[in-house]
Order: structure tokens, then C-alpha cells, then sequence
């Protein structure tokens, strides 16, 4: 008997259904990955799916909000090019690009790099709808798998924005004696999960957590950690998303930690027609490569997003009484930046850097109060005030960042 199934994902639905008939039940690996990438019925990839990002779309990232984070963005990348010596070509592989808004906000924002004619901007998008919806610009090349526009190692930068919380992953369930693998089987109205032994190396190196706690295993996630440092030979990986250790993660009931965005169901009711997504385990993708881990409001203000919220702020008094467009950019600044900063919002949301290969200079803020940052030239604020809460940048009065770990 076939599930239930919406609009585009009744024939997904009903193909899963034979394969577990035939098969047994699936791992919760292979039924995200078949409900969020088949190639006709997939979220992301199906011609008529819904998973898009924007403000036409089912979510909102910080590139979205508005220009700001790219901007800053910007700032970074020239940051980065300046510690790797200036090299030509530098290649920013945008990994995860959506509809391409993070290149189009970057470029904008006029990098040295890219004036200079160095930067080469990778756009990887699995989604044709996506993909076509990408800048026509002759930096920026648009493909569906990294290979198609890297075929050896490059030196530059890769940026994953909100990636890995979309990477198919398991679940798995703590006893009193060790760990059961949750799968996914059909039933009378559906889908749903049932236990099943787990194979070793699917739990190997997890925490202990208290019997009955459920986790995601996110081994794609870690995979794609080593496969994205594989194609830098100089530069470095860098991961926005939202996360924690698995052992917060556990503490969360219902398993809380994953999340399934538009459909108006449950992530298993109808196969495609939902986005999927879990919290990421910063832990087990740490597990390889360890990364140097902040906040994204750290890593913002690290960056000089104050300066650039005082310029908006600024424009506005200037403008307020022309009411132009100018204007109206000025006064977004200060709303972008209220919520890339929340510090109950994306604000806490985690960077993630892997440094690949040699660095000319060092560029890298060591601490909250110490930025070292020798070769820096683009004007972005160089030092942290512990006491000020961020003040100069963050508009929530009270928070103070947290120490890079």
C-alpha cells in the first residue's frame, strides 16, 4: 500500500514504499536524501518543488535578510586574499548557493579581489530552478557539482551557508546497554520509524547519552567537511549553521533538533513535500578536523559590521527627509543587522573555519579582545570590547559574546 502523498510526492512516496517492501527499511539517511534530492520529486531538485530560499521562498538565511551579511562578507574574503599573499586566480566556491544571492550581495559590495580581477566565484547549486536564477556575471561560474568547475585544488575559499543541517543523517536511539538505529518503515497511514540493531561503526564515537535520547549521526555532514578541504590546497573552509555538541542536542525532546520547513505535515507524511533539516553536531563534524568555532555575531563584528551599521545609521539622518532609495537602504542596515546579530536568533548560529594549506599572515582573531591582524586593509573594525556587549554593533542591550573556542 502506497502512503498518503501531497502534490508531487505521491510517485516519490509510493517508489519509496516498494523499495522498503523490497528491501526492508530504509535508513534515515536514504529517505531524507530520496525526499530532499531525487531527481524528479526531491524538495530541492524536482521542477515544481518548493525548496527554495528568499523571500519568495520556503526559509529565510542571512543572505536573504538583506545585503548586509555579504557585505561583511566581502570584507572577509578580502581579508583572506590578502592573508594568502593576493594570489590570481583566488576561487570562492559558494557550496550550497541557492538562488545565488550571497554572490550578488559580495560583488556589490566591490572586494578588492574582485575589482582586481583575481576572484573567480564557484556558485554550487543541486537545483536547476535554482542554478538558473544565478548571476550572469563573468566572475561567476554556476554548476551543479563542485568537480564540474574544480577539477583540482584551488587556493581561495569555500563558504557553506546553512549547508550541513541539510546533508542527509541518521538517528539513533540510546538503551541502557549501547545504541538502536531508527529506521524507516511503511505502516497503515504512512511512514514512520522503527528500531533496528546498529551497526557499529554507524555509532562509533558518540557520546554517552541517557537511555531513550535520540541524536542525529551526521556522517555525510563530517564526509563533506574532508571533501570540501580536499579541493582548497591553500585557504580555508568556512561553515555557517545552527547547531551544538550531541549531547545538547539529546537533551532536547521529541527530537527537537530536526525540523521540516513548508508541507504543512510531518517530515514523514509526504516524501518532497517538505525541506528537512537538523540541527548540526558540531562535535561529529569536528570529529576529522577540528575547526576554530565562534558566533556568527563574532564573526560579524570581527569583520566591521558596526562600521557599516553606522554608515546606514548615519544615511538615514542625512536622507530620512528625502525618503529615496539611498535612504532606505541606509535605514535596512540597521534592521539586517538586528537580526544577523539576535543573539536568540542567527546571531548564535556557529562559524566553523578549517585553515587548508600555507598562510602568508595569520589574520585570525585569537580571542574576544585580541585581533591579529597584521595585513588588514579594509578598514573593518580590528578589536572586540569584552565589556561593551557588542555594543558598537549589536542592538540587543546585554549580550556579551562568548569566547572563541
Amino acid at each position: 500500500m502506497a502512503p498518503a502523498g501531497g502534490p508531487g510526492s505521491a510517485a516519490l512516496g509510493t517508489r519509496l514504499a516498494r523499495r522498503i517492501a523490497a528491501t526492508g527499511p530504509l535508513p534515515v539517511s536514504e529517505y531524507v536524501a530520496a525526499a530532499l534530492y531525487d531527481p524528479d520529486d526531491g524538495f530541492y531538485t524536482s521542477p515544481t518543488g518548493g525548496g527554495a530560499a528568499g523571500r519568495d521562498g520556503g526559509f529565510l538565511t542571512a543572505p536573504e535578510v538583506g545585503p548586509l551579511f555579504g557585505t561583511v562578507l566581502a570584507r572577509a574574503i578580502d581579508r583572506w586574499w590578502t592573508e594568502l599573499g593576493r594570489p590570481e586566480p583566488f576561487t570562492v566556491i559558494d557550496w550550497g548557493a541557492g538562488p545565488g544571492t550571497l554572490a550578488r550581495s559580495v560583488l556589490a559590495a566591490d572586494p578588492r579581489c574582485a575589482t582586481s580581477g583575481a576572484l573567480r566565484w564557484v556558485a554550487v547549486e543541486v537545483s536547476a530552478r535554482q542554478r538558473a536564477r544565478h548571476l550572469d556575471h563573468r566572475l561567476v561560474m554556476s554548476v551543479a557539482e563542485v568537480g564540474q568547475a574544480v577539477p583540482a585544488p584551488v587556493t581561495g575559499v569555500v563558504v557553506a551557508n546553512e549547508l550541513l543541517d541539510n546533508l542527509p543523517f541518521d538517528v539513533v536511539e540510546a538503551t541502557g546497554t549501547g545504541w538502536v538505529e531508527l529506521r524507516v518503515r511503511t505502516s497503515g497511514h504512512g511512514f514512520e520509524l522503527v528500531a533496528a540493531p546498529a551497526a557499529p561503526e554507524l555509532v562509533a564515537g558518540l557520546p554517552e547519552v541517557p537511555p531513550g535520547r535520540r541524536v542525529p549521526v551526521q556522517h555525510r555532514a563530517r564526509q563533506w567537511v574532508s571533501a570540501a578541504r580536499a579541493v582548497i590546497s591553500s585557504g580555508r573552509v568556512v561553515a555557517f549553521d545552527y547547531g551544538a555538541d550531541t549531547v545538547e542536542l539529546a537533551g532536547r525532546a521529541a527530537m527537537g533538533w530536526l525540523r521540516a520547513h513548508g508541507g504543512g505535515g510531518g517530515w514523514l507524511d509526504r516524501p518532497g513535500s517538505c525541506d528537512i533539516t537538523t540541527d548540526v553536531a558540531l562535535d561529529q563534524i569536528q570529529a576529522d578536523h577540528p575547526a576554530r568555532v565562534s558566533s556568527q555575531a563574532e564573526f560579524l563584528c570581527a569583520d566591521g559590521i558596526a562600521e557599516l551599521v553606522a554608515e546606514g545609521r548615519a544615511g538615514w539622518r542625512e536622507r530620512a527627509h528625502v525618503g529615496d532609495l539611498e535612504a532606505l537602504a541606509a535605514r535596512s542596515r540597521v534592521a539586517e543587522s538586528a537580526a544577523l546579530l539576535d543573539p536568540a536568533g542567527m546571531g548564535r548560529f556557529r562559524v566553523l573555519e578549517w585553515e587548508v594549506g600555507p598562510h602568508v599572515s595569520p589574520g585570525r582573531v585569537d580571542k574576544v579582545g585580541s585581533q591579529i591582524d597584521p595585513a588588514r586593509e579594509n578598514g573593518a573594525t580590528s578589536t572586540i570590547d569584552p565589556d561593551s556587549h557588542c555594543s558598537r554593533c549589536c542592538p540587543f542591550r546585554g549580550y556579551r559574546a562568548s569566547p572563541r573556542s
